[in-house]
């Protein structure tokens, strides 16, 4: 009996860490991103699939959904030519800090802020 008790936890475990979401942090905050080249950039990721990036005066709006690999990946009328711009999906913390590489095979900084 308990180990039939012992199996369902254990799968009641392992089912709810697959269902968490790794991008939930990021639906009420605010993405900051700087270019290999300065330049500065802020998405904000709503929890419906769709975005904003804000860069200076300019807004523009798009979708992103998560891949069957584990990358959230991001689509605009920027993104048309070249193909989704896709990141691993990693669940972050506000205040968290980190690499990523862009399309064009540079390297971008980006951090979690608190509040949009």
């Amino acid at each position: 009996m308990r180990l039939i008790f012992a199996t369902f936890a254990a799968i009641a475990m392992m089912t709810g860490a697959a269902l968490a979401d790794p991008m939930a942090s990021f639906y009420e905050n605010t993405v900051n991103v700087t270019g290999a080249d300065g330049s500065e950039r802020s998405v904000l990721i709503n929890a419906d699939g769709t975005y904003t990036q804000v860069a200076g005066d300019e807004s523009m709006d798009g979708t992103w959904e998560m891949s069957d690999d584990g990358q959230a990946c991001f689509a605009s009328e920027a993104t048309a030519e070249t193909g989704p711009y896709c990141v691993e999906a990693v669940e972050r913390a506000v205040g968290d800090n980190w690499e990523m590489t862009a399309p064009d095979g540079s390297t971008e900084t980006a951090s979690l802020a608190e509040g949009r």
